[in-house]
């Protein structure tokens, strides 16, 4: 191994250490929304920690942190049964995180928010059109088919809508944050990274939502959709602060390293 390779894995270690441990430190401080009595929403600020090492370093860093500071903060702070399966989802969005920052990170913005807004706006009409479909057409051949997948009809009308109205609300608060930071790349990173979180990690608290009903019996008596819009609501909110004070991070780290 040469000597410049080494240099980038040491730092790469010491980085990605120095990050997991402030997001330790940042997670003892989180606290729980409880289900029937048991902890089922962790509200914890710890995020931008976690991501940081897979933004800065690629995906296979960022599924080692996810793991690692999943499993080192349930023993300093455990919470309710250990459930590995939520390791493993950790560890899925550790790595899907970087893999779409680094599609996403040199395409112009401008050309991104206009794709944004053509898959939301095709997304809600779909969510609309179903809605109409159910409502005044239920004998019709595509409202036979969206009652047909049962209780997730839901999924092709109400949450296709709510998905649209909460992507256009992310896509004004990115126009609050580019008029405030237009001259900062802080601003061009921002809508990268919401994407970029958000939809790891909306997968992954709809994957956790199914196993939490799984592994913990009190929760299994809860309806699906009932549990999960709690915990998505949170993750939008969660998303939004990880995406701004990772844009901030990004902005003071390339500062700080440009030179180096």
């Amino acid at each position: 191994m040469n000597k410049s390779k080494s240099s980038y894995y040491i730092k790469v270690i010491v980085q990605t250490g120095l990050l997991i441990a402030i997001a330790q430190i940042v997670k003892m401080f989180s606290t729980y929304i409880y289900f029937a009595g048991t902890p089922a929403i962790r509200i914890s600020f710890s995020g931008p920690f976690t991501k940081m090492p897979g933004i800065l370093f690629g995906p296979v860093v960022g599924g080692i942190s996810a793991g690692l500071s999943d499993i080192i903060g349930y023993l300093i702070k455990p919470q309710g049964p250990y459930i590995p399966w939520l390791g493993v989802t950790a560890i899925l969005g550790g790595i899907l995180t970087p893999l779409i920052w680094k599609g996403l990170r040199n395409m112009d913005i401008k050309k991104l928010q206009t794709i944004c807004v053509i898959i939301l706006s095709a997304i809600g009409l779909l969510g609309i059109f179903n809605h109409i479909q159910l409502t005044y057409y239920a004998t019709g051949t595509w409202a036979k088919y969206i009652s047909s997948i049962g209780k997730t009809t839901t999924f092709a009308t109400v949450l296709l809508i709510a998905t649209s109205l909460v992507g256009f609300s992310l896509l004004l608060i990115d126009r609050i944050i580019q008029k405030r930071y237009n001259q900062l790349k802080i601003y061009n990173n921002f809508l990268k990274l919401i994407i970029s979180v958000g939809i790891p990690g909306l997968l992954v608290t709809t994957i956790n939502t199914q196993l939490l009903r799984m592994f913990i019996p009190v929760l299994s008596k809860k309806a699906f959709i009932a549990f999960l819009l709690p915990r998505i609501v949170e993750e939008l909110f969660i998303t939004v602060y990880i995406s701004y004070m990772l844009s901030l991070l990004l902005y003071l780290y390339n500062n700080l390293f440009k030179n180096k």
